[in-house]
């Protein structure tokens, strides 16, 4: 399964230790717009700067998709037939108004709704 990560999600990972290997088997994909975003808050938050050091780990392909990340973030998984992965609601909501799949962590595992 092809997964968009928007940058609250990929904190979340840090935040809540969760493991990696399960993500290894999508395809992962991170808008530039996502990575901008998550370099910026990284100069001032801590779990951000990790997060921005876990990345690589994940092995994301890299969308070049600019602008507001959250747009990034849909217009991606739109284009790419994938599903969103987001720790912000309001993505989700716009997600699933749109009929792109959203990706959650239920007891840390990935559940694609």
């Amino acid at each position: 399964m092809r997964i968009v990560l928007d940058t609250s999600a990929i904190i979340y990972i840090v935040e809540m230790k969760i493991d990696v290997l399960q993500l290894l088997g999508h395809e992962i994909y991170v808008p530039t717009a996502v990575l901008e975003e998550l370099r910026a808050l990284a100069a001032k938050n801590r779990k951000a700067g990790l997060a921005l050091r876990l990345l690589p780990q994940l092995r994301p392909r890299i969308y070049e998709r600019g602008g507001p990340a959250d747009l990034a973030v849909l217009e991606a998984a739109r284009e790419l037939n994938a599903a969103v992965l987001a720790g912000d609601s309001e993505i989700c909501r716009e997600a699933r108004r749109r009929g792109i799949p959203v990706a959650r962590f239920h007891k840390k595992q990935i559940v694609i709704t």
